[in-house]
Formats: C-alpha cells, structure tokens, sequence
C-alpha cells in the first residue's frame, strides 16, 4: 500500500520554507512563538546523517533542561515527535522513536501512560482513513518502542500491560507489520522482572503448542518462559516436550524461517541458541543435533538453513562435553561445513613478480 502524508501524520514544513500559496496559513501548530534554533532541532533529528540526528537531539535535550518545568516547548516537543512516528518516510520514523525514548529517559516525571494515550488517541486505528491506515501502525508500534527504549516501561506496570495489549492488536496487522510487534514483546518481557513476567504471561502466550510452533517468535516467547519462569509455564501448559516425534519436524519448519528472516542480518537467530541450551538442559543434544539439525535443516541444499547451522556450531562447541564433541565432529554438519569453506573459498591468483 502507498505510503502518502497528511496533514495528520505529516512532517510539519521546514522552518523557514514558504506554504505554497500566498495565503499566509493559521498558526495551528503554535510555532510562532518558538525560536527556529528550536525548530531546527526537529527537521535535524529525521535527517539521514546519524551524526545529525544524535547531535540534533542531545541539543533538543540541552534546551528542555533549561527551560521551566511543564514549558510549551516540552509540551510541543512530544506533540512533534509523536506526530514524527508516523510520517510518510520510513526513514524517519525510527529517528523521532529514539529521540522520543531519550526525552522520556531525561525527563522521569513524563508519565507513560499519558504518552501512550497520546500515541493511540493520535493514531486510532478505528479513525483512521484507510489510506493511512499503514502509518497509523508504524505510528503506534514506534511510539511503544520509544517507550521500551526509554528503559523506564519495564518499571511501569501498568504501560507495560497496555504496551502489551497493544502490540496484541499490531499483531493481527501482519500484511503491513509483519513479525514485529511479537519481536518487540519478546525484546520487552525478555527485560522485565520475573515477577512481572508471571503476571504477563498468560495473557500473551497460548496454552496450545501447535500455537508455540507457529512462528519463531511463539517458539521464541515460549522459551523465555521456559528459562524464566519455568514454574508458571508449566502451570499454564503442562509439561511439554519440544524434542517429541511429532514436535520435530515443527521445529525444523520453524527454524527454516527464522534463518530466512536474519538472512540480510547474517547472524544467528536467538530461538536456535535457546533451543541449543534447552536441548542441553534436557540432555536431548543428541537428538536435537541429528534429528534437527543434520536430517532437518541440512537434508535439502537451502542456504539460509546451512548459513544458520554453521553459525549454531560456532555456538555450541564452547558448551559440549566430550562426549557430544565427539557427536559433532564425526557428523554431517562438520563435514558440510569444510565441503563449503574448501568450494566458497574464492581464488586469488598469485602476484606477478
């Protein structure tokens, strides 16, 4: 779906740059009565020079702590970069999230909770015109990421209960969000106090394993608890074997996606190393290693899964004992693995003297 601005999500004119008509428009932002120092601090931090955009907002900062306590220019501050959540370019938006993380970590007094009404009331996904329906959600899912940045949600029950219900409702918006808002509660109630996490988390995990092998981020939430809060977990679902017959196959599916969906990142997905441990843990490494592992991800030549193996065996050697060392040199992946060094390697012809 096109992304175009309106005057509700919209980044407002640079200062200084004439409308283009030559009726003189209404002051409705009330920007007359501030300074264009203090304006040019918002049109720097979107700007596409990181340097910019930090040294942007830590004078956006400095000019807040000088001002009275509840100034119009705070005031006006969050009206601005709430509204900058959701602009037109995507670019954008991520830049006034961590400029707004870093005022409401500067400034404690600032409830989360009336910035988050501000967030949904500016973003209502029940108003909002069906064209901008997609900036209305980058709109709210930023908006709880500057909250979660600010480091100070996980410290506030009651945000962090309607952050949660939030990116509950985010998450049925999979065309345009896709997996993001369920990584973000992940990254969130990975921070939280286990207390806390107690409370939340039968409201944001189903007691269905079918459910928890639906999507790395399930699997991924399901093993938090299950290092976490073990006791709850079990309480909420019974006991659960993720290594069974039937699960396997599942977990194989599940981990195909996770590794197409770090692809451009090259790294390791977290769901892999935490279902290493618990295969550990549970002292089913052997046949998490064969069964997973080499008869799963490395049956059929798809790179992603190869890329995420290699990385897994990086991961794994420090935390073997010998015995699984053993089970892992004399097995497919270590011989797939030097197969791929010795053909990727790329030839390089000798100097000429």
């Amino acid at each position: 779906m096109a992304e175009t601005a309106s005057t509700d999500v919209a980044e407002p004119r640079a200062p200084g740059e004439a409308p283009k008509s030559g009726a003189r428009p209404a002051d409705r932002h009330g920007l007359l009565k501030h300074s264009r120092e203090f304006l040019d601090f918002f049109w720097d931090i979107a700007k596409p020079q990181q340097e910019t955009r930090l040294e942007a907002t830590e004078k956006l900062l400095e000019y807040l702590r000088a001002r009275p306590e509840g100034s119009s220019e705070l005031k006006y501050s969050l009206k601005r970069l709430i509204t900058g959540l959701g602009v037109g370019r995507e670019t954008a938006r991520p830049c006034y999230s961590l400029a707004l993380a870093q005022l409401l970590q500067a400034f404690e007094d600032i409830p989360l909770c009336g910035i988050l009404h501000q967030i949904q009331e500016k973003y209502d996904l029940q108003k909002v015109k069906k064209g901008m329906v997609r900036p209305a959600l980058f709109g709210n899912l930023f908006g709880v990421l500057a909250l979660f940045q600010s480091g100070r949600l996980v410290k506030d029950s009651e945000a962090l209960m309607q952050s949660v219900k939030l990116l509950q409702v985010l998450g049925q918006h999979y065309s345009h969000l896709q997996e993001q808002p369920q990584k973000a509660l992940v990254d969130i109630l990975s921070q939280v106090p286990e207390a806390m996490l107690q409370e939340v988390l039968p409201k944001v995990l189903k007691p269905d394993l079918n459910s928890v092998l639906g999507s790395p981020e399930h699997l991924e939430l399901f093993l938090l608890a299950q290092q976490k809060v073990p006791k709850k977990l079990e309480k909420l679902m019974g006991p659960v074997n993720l290594f069974s017959d039937e699960s396997i196959p599942r977990l194989v599916t599940v981990l195909k996606t996770a590794a197409t969906s770090v692809k451009k990142e090259r790294k390791l997905p977290a769901v892999a190393l935490d279902l290493l441990r618990l295969a550990l843990q549970e002292d089913s490494f052997p046949r998490f290693w064969k069964e997973v592992v080499e008869q799963g991800l490395l049956k059929k030549q798809f790179w992603p899964a190869s890329y995420l193996c290699f990385r897994l065996l990086g991961a794994a050697l420090p935390l073997l004992s010998k015995e699984q060392l053993q089970l892992v040199m004399r097995g497919d992946l270590i011989r797939h693995y030097g197969e791929h060094m010795v053909t990727a390697k790329v030839y390089t012809p000798p100097r000429p003297l």
